[in-house]
């Protein structure tokens, strides 16, 4: 799948989105070598296709501006809550552990406090 768009946010923010979240949720996953040996590749593959169900951050711009409000909200939420990223991925993606650091970005991201203008100034 190709990338229609990227996240429009700035370099920390997508620095940690793609460290943590783009294996899952977006067109750019890096498939591991136990992702071409069933049964894990079963569920590599089902884990992958339901994270960009959820949220795809390669067709970020699809999304209406109030849409990504909400799903930048519930980013945080879910980082919040400690369901994401994964805890069976964190066990082979150590490099995904959000530290304090991460989550303060991304707790700002999801805020609005690190939001940018588009063009037409539109909100993002």
């Amino acid at each position: 799948m190709a990338v229609v768009s990227e996240v429009d946010a700035p370099l920390e923010v997508l620095s940690v989105l793609r460290r943590a979240c783009y294996d899952c949720h977006s067109n750019e996953t890096v498939w591991p070598w136990y992702s071409r040996v069933a049964p894990a590749s079963w569920l590599v593959a089902r884990d992958v296709n339901e994270g960009r169900e959820a949220l795809n951050y390669s067709t970020w711009t699809s999304y209406p501006a109030e849409e990504r409000d909400e799903e930048r909200a519930e980013t945080w939420e879910e980082v919040e809550e400690g369901e994401m990223p994964l805890g069976v991925y964190l066990l082979m993606h150590r490099e995904a552990k959000l530290s304090d650091a991460d989550r303060t970005i991304l707790r700002s991201w999801a805020a609005g406090a690190v939001r940018t203008e588009s063009a037409e100034g539109e909100r993002r």
